[in-house]
Order: structure tokens, then C-alpha cells, then sequence
């Protein structure tokens, strides 16, 4: 009997200020009663069997609406008090759930039926799929289910606590930010540990622009056996994406998400009296007798972070032309009074089967989204805005009384001002904007053989601004300062795949893929840095009497991988299963003598519940022992142009 369990593996905690936000831990508690002493109860039993007739051990059984339930013993009885028309809910790993009426009875004999479609649904393991049945290497699924009984607002918490070994956190806490996956640990010192993404077919590098109630399933290739296909990128895992498609008939749906949040935990600061106290002991009569309480620096900084989430998803056509359209917005405001991250989501597929042998499909995917850039980490002065809300002294104002400037002296101590670097925050944007455009057309020469070609562009403009403003007083100097950094990365990936899949003697089944991926990489940058205002009425470059020359010019790379691929599959019956991949990448990011790797795999399983001498255990549905062999690379740590020796411009 197979089962998956999923560890949550939950990762960093959100530890303070922003990063701690509350969140509610509802679980359901399975208790049986058994005191009698409610008078609205009455006692039920009964056995739970399988269709053979055979008793299923610990089946869960629950009184609908409530948390009263109880699991069946060794010999698959149970027995439970429950109201007068209670609707009972019985439910086992690899059986389809099932609704008992017990009004005006009391003894049940229950039979649960095998859920098989969990056996045969459909896994993507990189340019193909198979039956979970069939699987003879290590990968974990999460569905659309999945997603919807959530409400998450990142694809990439979808992971989070659903596949085994993989651990998911997010090391910041603000909105938006990103968040760090990780598949079987930590592999390398020096280069990149993050998967790589796949969705729909195209790497990508994140997943920040896809909204989780677009994806239809993920799959996630933990072990080298399963990723090898995808060679110098995998050492760290892959992470495959499907995301919904068009389907015949017309469907509208709309998913509306509003939430909550608020620091888990406050930090309890001295008060004024207190913190004089405490200051004596060390600089006597360094605070003034009778100094009180003058700000709550925690709810100065702190607030609700609101989160709201809109998503419209349409639907229709036929088996001949068909298309999907999914449009989103999320509004995300944090617990840090000038945290925010917006998005704004656009996908749509199209199919059209031309002729019975030919079809067609479009891809389009554009999002824009804008987070600012609220310094809220580590820093100096008391460890920036976060820790300065515990640091400093209730009896201190937020602004200088006599200058009207932020206070960054407090009672001698220098202090980050956490209201001041809010405030300056809010100037400073982060803004993305993306578009993944493919397209791509299927073959059929045989209804055994198949070519797919796809043609992907996926392009990026990344915008960085921000401003300062300038401040004089008694105590500090500051001309303030302004910068604009502006990106782009162009990807262009070209696929080939060919597909033969044949059975003879009705026992025998293969497959044989083989295929081609070409992939070019652009990337430049321009950057310009100002400082020396007159005021902050004006906070444009051109209004700066001082650029930074040493912090202003323009970079630009690129780099490009060739490869081909191949995998063999044999099962036979579903009980000797036999799988062996190839990838042989070129990177232009080594040197030519030593650009090529290749990168094969071998994984074979043994279903030994279909062998003759395993059919007395009635008690196991599936049994299958499987094990696997691999090579990965890993490319990313590796510059563009790390073999080359390079010049470096200084003005």
C-alpha cells in the first residue's frame, strides 16, 4: 500500500514586526464520545469493508457539521454517539469518501470503493506524462484542490506544506516579497539552491507573475532520476507548472479573497519611568525627572494589513476551437503602515484542432506588479525600522518640536526613526512588468507518433526608482538623493519534441521521446544616481544639481544553452516498469573546450502487489518498490562570461 505523507515543512518563522503576522491554525480534532451523559446522542456501530469484503483498518468517521468522530478498530468496527438525524462521513486513503444517513438506524455495514482515478490521473515529468501508477521515480503532486482550500495569493505558497522533503519560507515577511523553496535541502555554496521553474513548458525564474488560482496542478521532480531531463539546471529539483486550460463548454468563475492580518506578538517596550530607571544606573540624570510617555512606538508603526484578491476566469468552445480567458488583481497591504504589493494578471490560451492531424495553440501570460521598497531588515542604528520600535524611548517624539524634523537623537542615542524611513519608504518602487508569449502547433502522423514545436518569448522590464528628500537642521546635513534603474531580460526558447508510444501483445508498452530545446538570453540595464536637491518638490533626476557618475552607466550580457534530450520507458503490465533519460546541454557560459555535458538517469520499479504470491493480502491495494540513478548540473553560479578575462571602466 502506497501513501504519501506530507511533511509540513514549514521553514522560518515570520520572527518580528512584519515578519510575524498572525496567522489561525484551524484543525480538526477526532474524538469519540463516549460519557452518555447528552441526551440529544444516540450510539451507532458498525463495520467499514472494501468491496472485497475485507475490514478497513483506521477509517475516519465524522459526524457532518462537527468535530465528533471516531476510526475503525483492527477488525474494522466502530462505534459513535451522534444526534438524532446526524449525516455520517467515512473516509479512507485510496477509497472515495462516502455520506451514511443514520436517521432511524443504528447498526451500518459500510462499504468504501476504491478511488482509482488516483491511481490513474495524469503526472507531467518533463516533456511528457504518465499515470501515477506508472511513476518509477520521485515526484510530488499538488492539484487544483489543493489550491482552492487555501487562501494563498503566491503560487509558490501552493508548496508550501503540501510535497514531502520540500521546504518553502519566506525570509522577509513583506508583501510580495520572494519566497524561498527548497527541494531536498541545500546543494551548492557558491551557486544558486532555488529549482528550476517550468510553466507550461517554459523555465522561468520565478513565479511572482503567476496567480495561484490560474494553476490547474504542479508537479515537483525531487529526485536526480526524475529531473536529469532537464539537465544543467537541475540540481536543486523542478518545480513543473500546468496551468488551466481551455475546455469544451461554456464556464464563468470568480474567486473573491479578503483577509486580515496583524502582528502575532508585541514586543512590551519600558515605559518612560522604567526606561529613566534603567539609563540612571549607567549615565545618572541623562534623562530629565518627570519625562512621561509620548509616543506608542509599536502602533505608530504597526497596523491591519488588509489583502484582497480578485480573479475572473472564462471558458468556452468546442473540440474543434476552444479558449480560456483569466484575468486578476491582488492588493496587498501589510502590517507596516507603508508596505504594499500590487498585481495585475492577464492569461489566455487558445486551441484550434485545424485538421484531425494538426493543432494549434497560443499562450499569452502579461502581469505588472509594484512593491515599495519599506526598508524593514537588518541595518544599522538598532537594526532599522524593526528592532528600533523595541530600541527606542517612549518618552521621545517623532519630530523635533522646535525644527519640525524627524528625531534621529534620543536622549543621545542615535536611533533609526522608523516614522521617517516609512515615510521615505513610500518613494521608493519596485516595478515588473512580463510577458510570455507562445505558441506552438501538434502533429499526429500516427495516432502513435507525435511532434510538438513551440515558440516561446518571454520578456521582462524591470523599473527601480527612489527618492530621498533633502534635510537640514542643527544635527544633520542631508542633500538627499535620487536614482532610477531601469532592466530588461529578453528570452527566446525553441522546442522540438517527438513522441512514439506502441503496445504489442497487449502486456508490452513503450515509449521513446526525443527532442531538441534552443534557448537565448538577453539582459541590459541602465542605471543613473542624483543627489543635492533644493527641496523635495521636485524629485526628478533632472532637478538633482549632482549625478553620481561612479554609480551611473549601463550593463549588458547574454548567454545561450543548446540541447537534446531523449527518454526511453518500458512497462510491462504494470508491474516491471523501466525508465532511462539523456540531456546533453551546451552552455555558452563555459569555456568551448568544455561547454557540452551530459546528464543521463536510470529508475526502474516493481509492483509487487500484482505478483501471484501477493494476491492473499487483501488488506493491500498497491504495492510498488522503485529506485533510480542520476546525474544533474548546476549553471547557475556560473557567470556569462566567467572564462573570459575582462576588462573594468572606472571614470
Amino acid at each position: 500500500m502506497t501513501r504519501e505523507n506530507a511533511a509540513v515543512l514549514d521553514g522560518a518563522g515570520r520572527a518580528i514586526g512584519e515578519y510575524a503576522t498572525e496567522q489561525n491554525d484551524t484543525r480538526r480534532t477526532i474524538s469519540e464520545s463516549t460519557t452518555g451523559q447528552d441526551t440529544d446522542k444516540r450510539r451507532i456501530s458498525g463495520l467499514v469493508l472494501d468491496e472485497k469484503g475485507e475490514p478497513i483498518i483506521g477509517a475516519n468517521l465524522v459526524e457532518k457539521g462537527t468535530t465528533n468522530g471516531t476510526v475503525t478498530d483492527i477488525d474494522g468496527h466502530f462505534a459513535l454517539n451522534v444526534s438524532e438525524n446526524a449525516v455520517l462521513q467515512v473516509s479512507y486513503m485510496g477509497y472515495l469518501p462516502q455520506e451514511v444517513y443514520t436517521a432511524g438506524r443504528n447498526t451500518f455495514n459500510i462499504a468504501l470503493k476504491e478511488d482509482l482515478k488516483a491511481l490513474d490521473e495524469v503526472v507531467v515529468i518533463g516533456y511528457g506524462s504518465v499515470r501515477r501508477r506508472d511513476v518509477t521515480t520521485a515526484v510530488s503532486s499538488i492539484s487544483t484542490d489543493d489550491l482552492d482550500e487555501r487562501p494563498i495569493v503566491s503560487a509558490v505558497q501552493a508548496i508550501q506544506g503540501k510535497a514531502a522533503g520540500v521546504n518553502v519560507y519566506q525570509p522577509s515577511g513583506t508583501p510580495g516579497g520572494d519566497m524561498v523553496i527548497r527541494v531536498r535541502g541545500t546543494t551548492s555554496f557558491n551557486g544558486s539552491n532555488s529549482p528550476l521553474y517550468v510553466v507550461d513548458g517554459v523555465p522561468v525564474d520565478n513565479m511572482n507573475f503567476l496567480s495561484p488560482n490560474d494553476i490547474a496542478d504542479i508537479q515537483i521532480l525531487k529526485d536526480a532520476s526524475s529531473a536529469a531531463i532537464y539537465g544543467s539546471r537541475a540540481a536543486n529539483g523542478v518545480v513543473l507548472v500546468t496551468t488551466k486550460q481551455a475546455t469544451a463548454g461554456a464556464k464563468v468563475t470568480a474567486h473573491i479573497q479578503y483577509g486580515a492580518s496583524q502582528v502575532a506578538n508585541q514586543i512590551k517596550s519600558l515605559n518612560a519611568a522604567q526606561y529613566k530607571e534603567l539609563i540612571d544606573e549607567i549615565r545618572p540624570g541623562a534623562i530629565p525627572e518627570g519625562t512621561t510617555d509620548r509616543t506608542d512606538w509599536f502602533n505608530e508603526v504597526y497596523g491591519t494589513g488588509i489583502t484582497q484578491n480578485y480573479q475572473l476566469q472564462v471558458s468556452d468552445g468546442n473540440e474543434r476551437l476552444r479558449y480560456f480567458v483569466s484575468g486578476g488583481y491582488l492588493d496587498e497591504k501589510g502590517v507596516l503602515n507603508a508596505a504594499f504589493f500590487r498585481r495585475f494578471n492577464l492569461r489566455s490560451n487558445v486551441e484550434s484542432q485545424v485538421r484531425d492531424w494538426l493543432r494549434f495553440g497560443l499562450n499569452l501570460s502579461y502581469s505588472d506588479n509594484t512593491r515599495n521598497g519599506v526598508t524593514t531588515g537588518l541595518g544599522s542604528n538598532r537594526g532599522g525600522v524593526v528592532l528600533s520600535v523595541v530600541n527606542l524611548p517612549t518618552a521621545a517624539t517623532i519630530k523635533d518640536p522646535e525644527t519640525g524634523l524627524y528625531n534621529r537623537l534620543f536622549f543621545g542615542q542615535n536611533i533609526t526613526n522608523p516614522i521617517e524611513s516609512l515615510e521615505n519608504g513610500k518613494n521608493n518602487k519596485n516595478n515588473e512588468n512580463r510577458l510570455i508569449a507562445s505558441v506552438n502547433s501538434t502533429i499526429t502522423f500516427h495516432p502513435d507518433l507525435t511532434l510538438k514545436t513551440s515558440f516561446t518569448l518571454d520578456r521582462r522590464n524591470g523599473k527601480n526608482t527612489g527618492f530621498t528628500p533633502p534635510v537640514h537642521g542643527a544635527d544633520r546635513d542631508d542633500w538627499g538623493s535620487a536614482w532610477d534603474n531601469r532592466s530588461t531580460n529578453q528570452l527566446l526558447i525553441f522546442d522540438n519534441v517527438l513522441t512514439y508510444k506502441t503496445t504489442f501483445a497487449n502486456l508490452h508498452h513503450v515509449e521513446g521521446m526525443a527532442g531538441t530545446s534552443w534557448t537565448d538570453s538577453r539582459w541590459s540595464q541602465n542605471y543613473i544616481n542624483g543627489s543635492h536637491y533644493k527641496d523635495a518638490s521636485i524629485q526628478t533626476l533632472n532637478a538633482a544639481n549632482k549625478i553620481a557618475w561612479n554609480n551611473t552607466g549601463s550593463n549588458a550580457s547574454a548567454w545561450g544553452i543548446m540541447s537534446g534530450f531523449g527518454r526511453i520507458a518500458y512497462n510491462y503490465d504494470g508491474k516491471y516498469l523501466l525508465t532511462f533519460n539523456i540531456r546533453a546541454d551546451g552552455s555558452s557560459k563555459l569555456h568551448p573546450d568544455y561547454r557540452w555535458g551530459y546528464f543521463p538517469s536510470l529508475s526502474a520499479a516493481w509492483r509487487l502487489s500484482s505478483e501471484s504470491f501477493m494476491q492473499d493480502f487483501n488488506w493491500l491495494d498497491d504495492l510498488k518498490l522503485r529506485g533510480g540513478w542520476g546525474q544533474t548540473g548546476n549553471q547557475s553560479g556560473v557567470g556569462d562570461y566567467a572564462y573570459l578575462q575582462r576588462y573594468n571602466i572606472s571614470r
